[in-house]
């Protein structure tokens, strides 16, 4: 931002003028906003002071106690001032978690790179805004930001500008502070006669007085006076009798000065007269977070309806509750905007509010709380539905200040465990863990201390459940050996707990076959998941949502284990049940459906996988969600069906478009990437460039061996594929040792028919034909060819590439007329599989040898 000027600096109008920035979320301007010019212009010249193109503006800190009206300063300088900016984006910074979702929505907005993972996506919009994009003129707005330490690492410092209100003190060794005092006396007395008609300067000048001039307890005096048309000398008399009540009690919350609760303690009492249902409301709002609450989630609810109806028995509807509304905003106590669907009430009002409140009425408001959050979430089951996210991301920020995690009702611990699910599939896995272990130690003391039989069977049983779903968050961050032990434990104690058939304990068992599988212990998964699967169907029948989630892991093993036509049959029958159960665009049915596919071109069907693999690309696009890792995943399989399809450079492109996706989102060392790095490699090896496909081969072999081991089936298919790219850039050496260690390795793991040995066999055969080694080379091809004709059928891709470079070997020989034979057979097979122009096929009738490069796959 070398020159700060209006955003349309062609018009010539200045700040003043209205016009928006592009992109905007701040709320709504306060109309009632009064004075504070000075404020105002001593914080626009501070911001753009010095700022350069090279020189970013230090972020400007609004200090000052609870109150004071620093928010609302921002606010005001954010709508003033929006002329200069092309991004303004607020931020409600009380809670680590809201700020990383609201950066996270600003990424979406922006069209940044991002998926499900809300730090990976606040982390790119910091880069994106450091570089000055999409905009260098941006302003961010970090309110209530009461802990330095936690709040800073979100600055981007780059070539815009960052402001923050703050209670906390602390911020001048980080941002420049600008103190927020009181008002000015004259500013109070505009401000009351302003909005109180016929008051006199002489009676605003009494009230700012009792009031102490801070502008929160100045504008709810104004409500009161303007809404009752008291006298001021009653007024300032019931604020007294007021004072006297609450400095008895001992109940001054402590980040304001003690005249100030007086004017809400007077407002709240004439409400209490007037509308008993009004002030609960207030009491159980206490305890939400003190940022704006959804009407329509929260309070238009029945469970609300239910709360407030012993205080007013008119409340017989749930459209009756606007009176309680309209009573509360009367007294100015909470901000209420019906057009954004959004009620706010200020949290010095919250304290004031909960000082007036007994221990046991806290409680109880607090639980009154609980049961409002849980009734608004959505069906149970579906916290794995993206559909539902911004539901639920509604319901988060209320957990910690209700204290929802000392509940001791079952639906509300249910409702903390889904906060778990939750993170874990927006892949906050910091986050996600940090609860489970809150969690399971207050649930478990609380299990050691309570005596009735029945509460201690259901805590047990959301015990084990909350260390079922720890067990996945460790399997994520790759602690694949801890979650495993985990999950032997949750599945002992559930069996002895719940039954070795019950539900949750086959849950857990398909958990733990999935640890199974990232340890390499393939057969076991199989056979675990088969046992599972029969049992959902026997209690379940086949169309219940866990059911097909068993089917859906039931296919993995067979795909891992070899058995492609199992996996497809199952594939393609969870699909359809899916999209009957489901509906067909849920992200699991795209899943089977990109299963399928992959079943499909693994049994050589190239071209019906490439079919069906756009149409889940196509359905992924419209969803709303972006970059979920279902739709990654497509897409890395789709680039690998039009590889093998012979659409090498489509297929690269998508590749490294997704590659790039993944390292935006996860990081190179996420399972995913690495596999989309290994096709990658591939791609470029397809286009001629082997020194970057070996390269890149090199580098996955190496990261697959650190983090899975160097006994893993996929450690040895990058082995494999590195050395058909050793092959392909002289160093035959190189192929012929990493090919015998690959192929042994999947031997070994996998056995000798397994198509991932078969395949690999093919290319050792490659690498000992080219060393002269053609007696070998002709034992291995014919063992491929038999192997893969004997599991596919000799019409399949693979065993009709092991018959052309067995023609090819053959060649080498001298045995010209078995050879010729043997390739025209080959090749008119695969014309007819793939028409006249496949590379392949090119291949085929200039005696070149084909590769065969493996391909890792999710577990």
């Amino acid at each position: 931002m070398p020159t700060l000027t209006p955003a349309d600096s062609g018009s010539g109008q200045g700040p003043s003028a209205g016009i928006g920035p592009t992109y905007w979320n701040a709320p709504p301007k306060n109309l009632s906003f009064t004075g504070r010019d000075n404020v105002l212009a001593e914080l626009h010249a501070r911001l753009v002071e010095g700022t350069t193109a090279l020189v970013a503006a230090p972020p400007q800190a609004l200090q000052g106690l609870g109150g004071v009206g620093k928010t609302q300063l921002a606010l005001e300088y954010a709508h003033r001032y929006k002329a200069y900016y092309d991004l303004i984006w607020w931020i409600d910074a009380e809670q680590t978690e809201l700020i990383t979702s609201a950066l996270a929505e600003l990424a979406r907005l922006i069209r940044l790179p991002v998926g499900d993972d809300v730090d990976k996506a606040a982390e790119a919009v910091r880069d994106a805004l450091r570089r000055g994009m999409p905009t260098a003129r941006w302003l961010l707005i970090f309110d209530n930001a009461d802990t330095p330490a936690d709040v800073r690492r979100f600055f981007p410092d780059g070539p815009g500008h960052t402001l923050i209100s703050s209670r906390n003190p602390n911020w001048s060794g980080l941002a420049r502070v600008l103190s927020v005092d009181v008002f000015d006396r004259s500013e109070s007395i505009d401000h009351l006669c302003r909005r109180v008609g016929g008051l006199s300067r002489e009676d605003a000048a009494r009230v700012a007085h009792e009031v102490g001039d801070l502008p929160l307890a100045v504008e709810v005096a104004a409500a009161w006076l303007e809404s009752t048309g008291t006298p001021v000398d009653s007024y300032v008399t019931q604020l007294w009798a007021a004072a006297t009540k609450v400095l008895a009690a001992g109940e001054t919350p402590l980040d304001y000065p003690t005249p100030v609760g007086l004017t809400w303690n007077v407002s709240i009492a004439r409400l209490r007269e007037q509308s008993p249902a009004a002030v609960r409301f207030l009491e159980l709002c206490a305890f939400f977070a003190p940022e704006p609450i959804s009407l329509k989630q929260f309070f238009y609810s029945e469970p609300m309806r239910l709360a407030l109806e012993p205080y007013d028995r008119e409340l017989t509807d749930i459209f009756m509750l606007g009176k309680v509304l309209r009573a509360v905003s009367r007294y100015a106590l909470a901000k209420i905007d019906v057009a954004s669907d959004s009620f706010q009430m200020h949290r010095l009002v919250q304290a004031v509010v909960r000082s007036g409140m007994s221990e046991d009425e806290k409680s109880a408001a607090m639980h009154g709380v609980h049961r409002i959050l849980v009734s608004s979430r959505p069906v149970r089951g579906d916290t794995d539905d993206p559909a539902n996210w911004p539901t639920m991301e509604r319901i988060w920020p209320h957990l910690a200040p209700s204290h929802a995690h000392d509940c001791d009702e079952r639906e509300v611990r249910e409702l903390l465990i889904d906060r778990v699910r939750y993170l874990c599939k927006r892949v906050d896995l910091d986050q996600a863990l940090s609860l489970c272990r809150q969690l399971n130690e207050i649930w478990s003391a609380r299990y050691e201390a309570e005596s009735d039989e029945a509460n201690r069977r259901t805590l047990r049983r959301q015990i084990l459940s909350l260390r079922f779903h720890r067990a996945n968050v460790l399997r994520s961050m790759g602690s694949y050996n801890d979650a495993l032990a985990l999950d032997e434990e949750t599945l002992a104690g559930q069996w002895e707990l719940l039954g070795e058939h019950h539900p949750y304990a086959l849950i857990t068992a398909n958990s733990l076959a999935a640890d199974l599988r990232y340890l390499n212990r393939f057969n076991e998964a199989l056979a675990m998941d088969q046992e599972t699967f029969n049992q959902f169907v026997d209690q379940f029948g086949k169309d219940h949502p866990l059911t097909l989630a068993a089917a859906n892991n039931l296919a993995i093993d067979h795909r891992l284990v070899g058995n492609s036509q199992a996996a497809r049959d199952l594939d393609q029958d969870t699909f359809e049940r899916r999209q009957m159960v489901l509906g067909p665009v849920h992200p699991y049915t795209l899943s089977s459906k990109s299963s399928l596919a992959r079943d499909l071109r693994e049994l050589g069907d190239y071209k019906g996988a490439v079919e069906l693999l756009r149409d889940v690309t196509d359905a992924f696009a419209e969803l709303p969600q972006r970059d979920l890792p279902e739709d990654l995943r497509n897409a890395k399989s789709l680039a690998v069906s039009l590889r093998r399809a012979g659409a090498y450079a489509e297929a690269r492109e998508l590749t490294e478009r997704t590659y790039q996706r993944y390292l935006d989102l996860y990081g190179p060392e996420f399972p995913d990437a690495l596999a989309c790095r290994l096709n990658l490699a591939a791609d470029l090896s397809a286009a001629g460039d082997k020194e970057t496909a070996r390269d890149l081969a090199a580098d996955a072999f190496d990261d697959h061996r650190r983090l899975i081991g160097e006994d893993h089936p996929f450690t040895y298919a990058c082995e494999n594929n590195l050395g058909i790219y050793l092959r392909g850039s002289g160093d035959l050496g190189g192929a012929v040792h990493h090919g015998e260690l690959a192929a042994a390795g999947l031997a070994a793991g996998l056995g000798d028919d397994h198509p991932f040995t078969l395949n690999a066999t093919i290319n050792l055969a490659n690498a000992y034909a080219e060393s002269g080694r053609l007696a070998e080379a002709e034992r291995l091809g014919r063992t491929a060819f038999d192997g893969l004709s004997a599991r596919y059928g000799p019409s399949h891709p693979d065993a009709l590439v092991s018959q052309v470079n067995l023609a090819v070997t053959l060649r080498a020989g001298g045995r010209r007329a078995e050879t010729e034979s043997l390739r025209l057979q080959a090749v008119a097979s695969l014309v007819e599989l793939f028409g006249d122009d496949h590379p392949t096929i090119t291949a085929a009738r200039t005696w070149q040898r084909i590769n065969r490069d493996l391909e890792t796959q999710p577990f």
